[in-house]
């Protein structure tokens, strides 16, 4: 992705039909192209309501306007909020960039940011993984990314480690002065091994990005129309599978974060499923379903079963509809009575499926960073180059003088490289653009 002066034109809403759409600009066209549009820019930061022309037509509009460098871009900046109809946003852009603004690519106003250095590239990624983000787990990490912890981090270390560095290549141009010494192999040592502490310590408190997109599944099976769905909204605390007496009612497979709380206060997150009854298939459509419910079956770390089962591990069984007054007690004691319309039992369920899920549930830690692909990479081969610096470094510890300037600031420089790019400081060009080309259009 290259910078652009151009003034580049986005959606920036979510796609669909909605009662408003957002349209952002950035870039030194904005008040020309305003104008051209029949709108007056208002002062900086103040929501105004006007009109914007669009042929014969005149159409109410919020406009914010944001001056150069006061702006997320940093550029001089104009949002727009309009009636939410996708075609007449489309019509609308199409007109701005005929009156000279390009379409923005993906990322690209974030890019800006990141240019303009209102954000290091961890910010970055901190806005692209809430956008994507699915579960309150990863919502709570991208924010920790959009303040800035790991970039910050990442700055302190650099600046210690570009330190150590330049006395060691301050040791190498005087290495025909024996009198001149830069740093001592001891105070070396203690630097290093101080920076490696910091990053152990950074390891061995956060956790992969993989994990969190990888929330345990809890499926809830059983027959048609027993209570399956009814449950599964019980359990999330909202309407969101369509329940009603007649079978089949569920077609597709429904998923939705739900978030349980231990004993001590904690919160962990499994990500609950509900599918379609169990009966025999009456049609390629009903195959269909079923297959794609025994699928789910056989990826699931937990079941819920509603009716008589056999017993395994990842497995509770409930006896649903125990408020209804022709329930039968079940006879075995491992069954769990429960009703969706009282509560009865639901309290003891969430905490059987914490029971069985033991530390599979993914916890919602406010303060604990998540790592992403490129960060791991990025630690893992700092550690490396700097075990290999130790190496090279402690055997001479008691010495005045180091030898093998060379090979050490070489490796110093392995290990400096790797750290800056965690907040782009010295990011090779394709590593940004990997990034900002996962962020959608508009943002």
């Amino acid at each position: 992705m290259s910078a652009n002066a151009h003034t580049i034109v986005a959606i920036s809403s979510a796609p669909g039909q909605s009662l408003r759409g957002l349209i952002r600009l950035s870039g030194s066209g904005c008040k020309t192209i305003m104008q051209d549009m029949g709108i007056t820019l208002p002062p900086p930061r103040q929501l105004t309501a006007t009109r914007i022309t669009y042929g014969n037509h005149q159409l109410p509009c919020l406009v914010l306007n944001f001056q150069e460098p006061a702006s997320y871009t940093g550029q001089d900046s104009v949002e727009l909020q309009l009636p939410g109809n996708p075609a007449l946003l489309g019509q609308l852009i199409h007109r701005m960039i005929q009156l000279g603004a390009r379409m923005a690519q993906p990322g690209e106003f974030t890019f800006m940011a990141y240019l303009a250095g209102k954000l290091d590239l961890t910010q970055a990624e901190g806005i692209g993984a809430t956008i994507t983000a699915i579960s309150e787990a990863q919502l709570q990490a991208a924010k920790l990314l959009r303040q800035g912890n790991l970039g910050t981090f990442s700055h302190k270390v650099v600046t210690e480690l570009a330190t150590a560095l330049a006395l060691v290549e301050a040791g190498i141009d005087f290495t025909d002065q024996e009198d001149v010494i830069a740093i001592t192999p001891a105070q070396l040592l203690k630097r290093l091994t101080d920076v490696h502490v910091q990053l152990d310590d950074l390891v061995a408190n956060s956790r992969s990005w993989g994990a969190l997109e990888a929330l345990p599944r809890v499926v809830l099976v059983g027959p048609p129309s027993s209570g399956k769905s009814t449950l599964f909204n019980v359990l999330l605390g909202h309407q969101r599978a369509v329940t009603h007496q007649a079978p089949g009612t569920t077609r597709d497979i429904l998923a939705e974060p739900l978030i349980l709380q231990r004993a001590d206060g904690s919160q962990v997150e499994v990500m609950l499923m509900d599918i379609a009854g169990l009966d025999d298939a009456a049609s390629l459509l009903d195959a269909d379903i079923q297959q794609a419910a025994r699928q789910a079956i056989d990826q699931a770390d937990l079941i819920i079963h509603h009716g008589k089962t056999p017993h395994a591990d990842h497995l509770i069984q409930v006896a649903p509809k125990a408020d209804e007054p022709n329930f039968k007690t079940p006879d075995d004691p491992n069954v769990l009575p429960i009703s969706a319309h009282t509560g009865m039992g639901i309290d003891q369920l969430k905490y059987q499926i914490l029971a069985k899920l033991g530390h599979r549930g993914v916890s919602i830690q406010a303060q604990k960073l998540a790592l992403q692909p490129r960060h791991e990479l990025a630690l893992k081969h700092a550690l490396q180059a700097l075990d290999d610096a130790l190496l090279q470094v402690t055997p001479q510890k008691d010495e005045p003088a180091l030898d093998d300037l060379e090979l050490i600031a070489g490796q110093l420089r392995d290990a400096l490289d790797e750290l800056a790019s965690l907040g782009g400081q010295m990011t090779p060009d394709d590593i940004i653009g990997r990034v900002f080309a996962t962020f959608c259009v508009g943002k």
